[in-house]
């Protein structure tokens, strides 16, 4: 009878020391917690800063009457019907990018692959398209389709 009373006691004594081991948690400061996008999302501090948008977003023309219309999911040229694309930019300097159409079907003026690279100093409202038939020439510079100058409206 000793024994099982014994066993009881060393039972309980060790259910107690776990059950206060977790009331010792680390608190999370959410206020040092980076945006996060997920199941992770109740982390995100309302008001907290987004990510700026990428800086060839916008309205532009090209000084011959051509405009373009780039959102976050599509590019516009002229009257054409917008076309979805993707920013496939691995690592940028904040000026260059590079973007692919995604949208099937015949581009009029666009190509496949478009090689942005923005205005600085004393032009930063400024962006010269390349355009390319394929990444492998996108990423080398090489076999460009054409090239145009557009300016950002204001």
């Amino acid at each position: 009878m000793a024994f099982r009373l014994t066993m009881i006691v060393v039972f309980c004594m060790a259910f107690c020391a776990l059950a206060s081991a977790q009331e010792d948690r680390t608190t999370i400061n959410k206020s040092l917690v980076p945006g996060v996008v997920g199941r992770n999302a109740q982390f995100v501090q309302v008001g907290s800063a987004s990510v700026p948008q990428p800086t060839y977003i916008g309205q532009w023309s090209n000084g011959r009457g051509d405009t373009l219309a780039i959102t976050a999911t599509t590019i516009r040229f002229a009257n054409d019907k917008p076309v979805k694309y993707r920013d496939g930019t691995k690592v940028t300097n904040g000026r260059e990018f590079h973007l692919e159409i995604t949208s099937a079907g015949k581009l009029n003026y666009l190509t496949k692959f478009l090689s942005l690279s923005m205005g600085e100093g004393e032009k930063p409202d400024e962006m010269k398209m390349t355009l390319y038939d394929s990444y492998k020439d996108m990423v080398d510079g090489a076999n460009s389709q054409g090239e145009a100058t557009w300016y950002r409206d204001k």
